[in-house]
C-alpha cells in the first residue's frame, strides 16, 4: 500500500469515528500530546496544562490568595450550604 493510499484510508476511518474520546486520543497521538485525565466538563487535560494549574495554585497559596480548609471545615461548609445538618 502506498503512502497516499494509506493516508486516504486512515482519513476515511477517522471521518467515520463519532466517539469523541477516541478522537481526542488520536489527536494526542498525532500532536504528541500527553493527556493525563479529564476536567469536570469531560475535556482532556494535558500534562503541561496540569502542571501550569498546579504551579498557579501553589503561587496562590504562597501569596495567601487561596483560602485553605481542613476536611472538617470543608465538610461543614458543604453541609451548611445544602441544609443537610
Amino acid at each position: 500500500m502506498s503512502t497516499e493510499t494509506l493516508k486516504k484510508a486512515l482519513a476515511q476511518k477517522i471521518l467515520a469515528i463519532s466517539d469523541k474520546e477516541l478522537l481526542i486520543k488520536i489527536e494526542a497521538l498525532l500532536e504528541n500530546k500527553n493527556y493525563i485525565g479529564y476536567n469536570a466538563n469531560g475535556e482532556a487535560i494535558s500534562a503541561n496544562d496540569y502542571v501550569k494549574e498546579m504551579d498557579l495554585s501553589i503561587d496562590n497559596i504562597k501569596n495567601k490568595k487561596a483560602k485553605l480548609f481542613t476536611s472538617q471545615e470543608l465538610r461543614k461548609t458543604i453541609i451548611d450550604a445544602n441544609n443537610l445538618g
